[in-house]
Order: C-alpha cells, then sequence, then structure tokens
C-alpha cells in the first residue's frame, strides 16, 4: 500500500489559536500538572506559619517532617509506576491517570481532622505527582521541535515555579485570616488545578513518536500536521516524520527494552546513570530545603511574624521570573553543559555566603547582616531558575530514545524524589540541632556537581531527540533527500568515524543530511 503524502496543515484541519502553533499550546496547558506540583510543594511551606495548623495537628520537628517527606515517597512509588503507565496507555493518559488521583489525594488533605488522615491525603496526593512528574516533561520533549525543545520542556519547570509562587502569596494572604479556613481554603485548591488539568486533557493529542511506536503512523502523520505551524513546508514534515518513523523503528527491531536489557546495555546504562545524576543534583543543591524549611531559614536571621511569609511570596515570585528570562534567552542559547556547570559554580558561592552570615549574625539585631542574608537566600532561587531548574529536565527527558525513554525517565525521576524525603525529614532537624553548619552539606554536593558535569556530561545541546543517540554511541538513521525530496534513510553508526568521510565519497554525496 503505496504511503500517503503530507498535506499542508491547514488542509488538513490545523487549528490555533490567536495565530499560536498548537504544539506551543499543547505544552503550555500540561504546564497545569507542573503548577499543581509546584502548588502542593509549596502550600506546606506556608501553612506551617498558620496559627491554625499548630493548634489542630501539634506536629513536632520528626511530625512535620513527616509530613513534608511522606509526599515525596509517595512521589517516588508514583515515578516507577508511571513506567508502565506511560508505555501502555501513552504520555497523555498517564497524565489523566495522575490528575484522577491527584483529585482524590488533595480532598483527603483539606478534609483531615487528625495527622494521620493529613499523611494519607499527602501520600495519594504524592504519588498522583510522582505519575505525571516525567509524563508531562516527556510528552512537551516528544512534540516540540527540535530547535525549541529547551523552551517547550522549560514550561514545565516554569510552572511548577508559578504554582510555588501562588501557594506562597495565598499562604500570606490567608494569614490575616481565621480559623480552618487560613488551612483549608489555601489546600484545597489543589483540587481546581487538578480538575482542570483532567478535563483540559481531553483535548490534547497524543505523542507522535509514541504512536509511531504503537504503529499507528496515520494517526501519528495527523497528529504531527497538527501541532506544527501551517507555514511549515509538507516536505519538511515528511522529513521530520520520516526520521521520527525510521529512528523508532530501527530502536525496536534491534534493540531489547526489559528492565534487564537496558541496564545490560553500556549506552543506555550510561543514560541511567547521567539521567539519575543530574535529578539528584538538581534536588541536592539545596532548593528542596529552602523550598520547604525556608520559613525556619528567615527565623534564624531575626525575621518573624507575617514578614516571614511575605518573604516567601517574594521568593517563589523571582523564581519563576527568572525561569522566564531562562526560557526565552538562555536555554535554547546556552549548551547543556556549560547551563549546568556555572549554575553549579555560582551556587556554590552563593549558599557560602548565607552560611557565612548565619553562622556569624543568627539571632542577632544586626539588621544590614540579617538583610544580606535574605538577599542571598533569595538569589539562590534566582540563579537556580536560571540554570538547573529548567536544564535538568530538558536533558533527563532528551537523552533517552523513544523505546526506553518512560523507563529510563522514571529511574532518573524516581532518584530525585529519593532525595527530596531524605532532606525533607532531615531538613528540620538539622537547621534545629547543627544550624549553619548544614549548609556545609550544600556546598560540597555543588561542587561535586560541577565536577561531574565538566568531566562526565555528554553535550546534546541543539540535537534532534533521534541524533541524540549517536551522541551516545547508538546507531542513528540520518535523512538524506534526493532532488525529488523524497526521504532516504541511512543507518550511521557513532563507532565508526570514518563513516561521515565515507559518504561524502559515494555516489550520494550530493544529498543534503537534514537535522530535524
Amino acid at each position: 500500500m503505496a504511503r500517503p503524502k503530507f498535506i499542508s496543515a491547514e488542509a488538513s484541519g490545523y487549528s490555533y489559536f490567536c495565530g499560536i502553533d498548537a504544539d506551543f499550546l499543547a505544552a503550555f496547558f500540561v504546564g497545569i500538572g507542573s503548577l499543581l506540583w509546584g502548588y502542593d510543594s509549596g502550600i506546606f511551606g506556608t501553612a506551617q506559619a498558620q496559627t491554625y495548623f499548630e493548634e489542630k495537628f501539634h506536629p513536632s520537628s520528626a511530625i512535620l517532617g513527616a509530613i513534608i517527606s511522606v509526599y515525596t515517597a509517595g512521589g517516588a512509588i508514583g515515578c516507577l509506576l508511571s513506567a508502565p503507565l506511560g508505555n501502555h496507555y501513552g504520555r497523555r493518559g498517564t497524565i489523566q491517570i495522575g490528575a484522577v488521583i491527584a483529585a482524590v489525594g488533595t480532598t483527603i488533605q483539606t478534609a483531615a481532622v487528625n495527622t494521620a488522615m493529613l499523611i494519607v491525603g499527602r501520600l495519594i496526593a504524592g504519588l498522583a505527582i510522582g505519575i505525571i512528574y516525567f509524563a508531562i516533561p516527556q510528552f512537551q520533549c516528544e512534540i516540540a521541535p527540535a530547535a525549541h525543545r529547551g523552551f517547550f520542556v522549560g514550561l514545565h519547570s516554569q510552572f511548577i515555579g508559578f504554582g510555588y509562587a501562588i501557594s506562597n502569596w495565598i499562604g500570606f494572604g490567608v494569614y490575616f485570616g481565621h480559623g480552618q479556613f487560613t488551612f483549608r481554603f489555601p489546600v484545597g485548591l489543589q483540587v481546581f488545578w487538578a480538575i482542570l488539568l483532567l478535563v483540559g486533557s481531553l483535548f490534547l493529542p497524543r505523542s507522535p513518536r509514541w504512536l509511531i511506536e504503537k504503529g499507528r503512523y496515520e494517526e501519528a502523520k495527523k497528529t504531527l500536521t497538527r501541532l506544527r505551524s501551517s507555514n511549515v513546508d509538507p516536505d519538511y514534515l515528511e522529513k521530520e516524520f520520516t526520521q521520527m518513523r525510521d529512528q523508532i523503528e530501527y530502536e525496536a527491531e534491534h534493540e531489547e527494552t526489559s528492565l534487564l536489557a537496558i541496564l545490560r546495555k553500556p549506552s543506555y546504562r550510561k543514560r541511567i546513570i547521567l539521567g539519575s545524576l543530574i535529578q539528584i543534583g538538581q534536588q541536592i543543591c539545596g532548593i528542596s530545603a529552602i523550598n520547604y524549611y525556608q520559613t525556619i531559614m528567615y527565623k534564624t536571621l531575626g525575621i518573624k511574624g507575617s514578614t516571614v511569609l511575605a518573604l516567601a511570596g517574594v521568593w517563589g515570585l523571582t523564581g519563576p521570573l527568572a525561569n522566564i528570562v531562562c526560557l526565552l534567552w538562555i536555554i535554547d542559547r546556552v549548551k547543556r553543559r556549560t547551563l549546568f556547570l556555572w549554575g553549579s559554580i555560582a551556587l556554590t558561592v552563593d549558599i557560602a555566603i548565607v552560611q557565612a552570615i548565619v553562622a556569624v549574625y543568627s539571632g542577632g539585631s544586626n539588621q544590614v547582616a540579617n538583610g544580606i542574608g535574605i538577599f542571598f537566600l533569595i538569589l539562590f532561587g534566582v540563579i537556580f531558575s536560571l540554570s538547573w531548574n529548567s536544564g535538568a529536565p530538558v536533558y533527563t527527558t532528551e537523552i533517552f530514545p523513544t523505546q526506553i525513554r518512560s523507563v529510563g525517565g522514571a529511574i532518573s525521576t524516581f532518584w530525585s524524589f529519593v532525595i527530596q524525603v531524605v532532606l525533607a525529614q532531615a531538613s528540620p532537624t538539622a537547621l534545629t540541632n547543627v544550624g549553619w553548619r548544614y549548609y556545609f552539606f550544600f556546598i560540597a554536593c555543588n561542587l561535586v556537581s560541577a565536577v561531574l558535569v565538566f568531566f562526565f556530561l555528554p553535550e546534546t545541546f541543539g540535537k534532534s531527540l533521534e541524533e541524540i543517540s549517536e551522541v551516545f554511541g547508538d546507531p542513528f538513521v540520518s535523512i538524506h533527500m534526493d532532488e525529488k525530496l523524497k526521504p532516504t534513510p541511512t543507518v550511521l553508526h557513532y563507532e565508526n568515524p570514518d563513516a561521515t568521510a565515507e559518504r561524502k565519497r559515494s555516489p550520494e554525496a550530493n544529498n543534503v543530511e537534514v537535522a530535524i
């Protein structure tokens, strides 16, 4: 049967809103799930400062750590579930499942009458977030044009920041209220985000790469055409689709995808190790501890009352603003290695300054020193948003081939949640008993991250998802175009450095190699 040709996007029923491409709208909308994660992560940072929360639940440092960490523990479990769900139901279906579970978990949290009920609700909500945490950037990555992949996947981090900022300012606003409203309203608002994500996801397209993996080629072609701009030439879409299809088919034919086979193959194992290290580095730099317990940190600098919550709101707002700068002018212009390396170095210097100020002036009346400490604490969030916050999800999603992206991403993200569990449980006790010395841990972690990035991290900037296979030494199906613009696949092997030179000497030397 002859393979049907691409037609123009407009002729295929392509729809867009106010001239905005459908791929961007889809990537933007699923950010609501990321916003849900950011909101839920931040709301308990302010909830613990509410009088009602203290009087109702009477949390000790250990119980407070459990309330926070059980959420990330659920997330770790959810990450492992996201792999089989993503492979079977697709990225869209996985997001929908996560939204339903999130609505249940947040409802239980809102109605909690004791600590046990609150912890159960947090666990279920965390399970939901773990399921969608990687599915969202995975979906964004697989529908994005290569030139704008950093921007598309960076929306994940942007919306996490938005959610965190919203939670902080709502926490500040209800501080001036009374009774259980100050706790149940901000916590219950999570249900709204979950329902909005679920309803809106019914209108989302599926990932073209997932459709190809399942052999649904016609649907994949139609979806890809609808996603791309109406100004994109049909021949370009043909090339993009052909490269996707041939690479995915080649991997399906020649590669095993069982967990044991994945771990046995050196290039896949390397991807999983690097993805895990990037996810760990993103959390262990100190951002998780500050997100959850910044109110305690402000109090060590002599800040009290509503000012603590106002500063938490400022912290939550500066991050998303910095992340916008990263999305618009950095993520698709600066190489991944450069972003991570200089981000780690800057974070090291910043947290060292905070540590010095806390060590010398903690609890004192030196307002200038306390102000400088607060400035550098907030600057830490800005630096993080300009580097690791967007870079980590982009790198973790793009390094895995389609066949193992769900599994590899789930394993990598699992370690992110593990680190968050450890830090959420240990940080309140460490800040109380160790004080400023606790910051030594984050200084060391950032230095180690910088070293690992410099010596071991391959560069993936500017490459299509299929071309990245070549970076890790796997075969890459390159598309060459003849004078009639008909795609001709050629399998290239990264292990053979003479492959390119040999092609140049061949009769096909006049063909043009394209990267989608």
